[in-house]
C-alpha cells in the first residue's frame, strides 16, 4: 500500500504558504499535486486528470490564508475539493468505473478507491475520508463483501 507524505510534512507546507511567499505556495502546490492526480486519474482521462489536479492545487494554495487549524487535514481537503471536481467534470472526460463499484454506496464506494484504486493504507484512507481506522475496515469488508455476493450472483 501507498504512505502519504508525512502529514506534519504537508502541515509545513502549509503554514510556510500561509506566511510566505511565492516560493512557499509553490512548493506546498508541487507537494499536493501528486495526490490530486493520482486520485482524479482512477476516473478521468489522463489530460481532464491533469486539468483537474492542477485546479485543486490552485483551490488548495488559495485557500491556505483562510484556513485555520480547525479545519481538519490538508490531505482532507486535497481529496474532498478532488472528488467535487471529478463530479463537475464532463461525462467524455470520464473513464469510469466499473458499473460493480459504481453501484455501492458512496461511503463504500470512496473506501474501495482509496484503498485498492490509489492504493492508500487504512491509516491514510481514515484521514482522507475523515473517518476513524475501525470504520474504514469495516465499510472495506462491507464493500468486498457486496462485490462477492454481486459476482456469486453473476456466476450462479
Amino acid at each position: 500500500m501507498t504512505k502519504l507524505q508525512r502529514p506534519d510534512a504537508l502541515d509545513g507546507l502549509e503554514v510556510a504558504a500561509r506566511h510566505g511567499g511565492a516560493a512557499s505556495k509553490a512548493r506546498l502546490y508541487c507537494a499536493v499535486r501528486p495526490l490530486a492526480v493520482r486520485r482524479a486519474r482512477v476516473e478521468l482521462e489522463p489530460h481532464a486528470a491533469e486539468l483537474v489536479a492542477d485546479a485543486v492545487c490552485r483551490s488548495v494554495v488559495n485557500s491556505v490564508p483562510d484556513r485555520v487549524a480547525s479545519d481538519g487535514s490538508l490531505v482532507r481537503l486535497v481529496y474532498s475539493t478532488t472528488r467535487r471536481l471529478i463530479d463537475r467534470t464532463d461525462s467524455k472526460s470520464r473513464i469510469g468505473l466499473p458499473a460493480e463499484i459504481e453501484a455501492l454506496p458512496e461511503r463504500l464506494r470512496e473506501v474501495l478507491i482509496m484503498r485498492l484504486i490509489v492504493g492508500l493504507d487504512v491509516d491514510d484512507t481514515a484521514v482522507v475520508l475523515g473517518r476513524t481506522r475501525a470504520q474504514v475496515l469495516v465499510e472495506q469488508h462491507r464493500a468486498l463483501a457486496t462485490l462477492s455476493a454481486v459476482a456469486a450472483a453473476a456466476a450462479g
